[in-house]
């Protein structure tokens, strides 16, 4: 009796050892949409929005907008940074973004996903787009492009909560094993 005590702390204090794993998931895809600009106070500095949709070869189809700031360090260079938010199947990521580009050409895109939610709650990662924006319109552009993530994703809390039930049952192990064997 005594060894299975000892056996069932031991496997106990290893499963409680193990911690809960995270998973990194890395996916590519494509997205389109249109960004818009709109004049602020300083001529190089244009406030942004972008709008669009595409597929991620993990999660499937998504839309995605962001909103942030282009400044222009030439007539046809930019800098750019702000937020973004992509909505998925199940939940939404969102985070922060930087950038460069030029008009009427490549835009490169570094992403920093901060959170989620839904089956996306707590998840992190980093995103690099790269796209090729073409203007339609004194103030927007149409953008298509690629992308590849990783993004790690927090473990379920369903996890714990077995963990849990097992723990909760070994008071009522000990109990049983303490009365000893039953007679036939």
């Amino acid at each position: 009796m005594i060894r299975s005590l000892i056996a069932m702390a031991l496997l106990l204090m290893g499963a409680l050892a193990l911690p809960a794993e995270a998973n990194t998931i890395t996916s590519s895809g494509t997205l389109t949409g249109t960004s818009t600009v709109t004049a602020t106070s300083n001529p190089a500095v244009f406030d942004s929005s972008f709008t669009g949709s595409g597929t991620d070869s993990v999660s499937g189809p998504f839309t995605t907008t962001n909103m942030g700031t282009l400044i222009f360090t030439s007539l046809t260079t930019f800098t750019s940074s702000g937020t973004f938010m992509n909505v998925l199947a199940g939940g939404t990521l969102f985070g922060t973004f930087t950038g460069s580009g030029t008009v009427n050409g490549t835009v490169t895109t570094d992403s920093l996903v901060t959170g989620g939610t839904g089956r996306f709650a707590g998840d992190k990662g980093v995103s690099t787009i790269t796209s090729t924006c073409t203007t339609t319109s004194p103030t927007t552009s149409s953008c298509a492009g690629t992308f590849i993530s990783s993004i790690t994703t927090v473990p379920e809390p369903e996890s714990l909560a077995l963990v849990l039930t097992g723990i909760g049952f070994l008071p009522l192990m000990r109990r049983r094993l303490a009365r000893g064997p039953r007679a036939s």
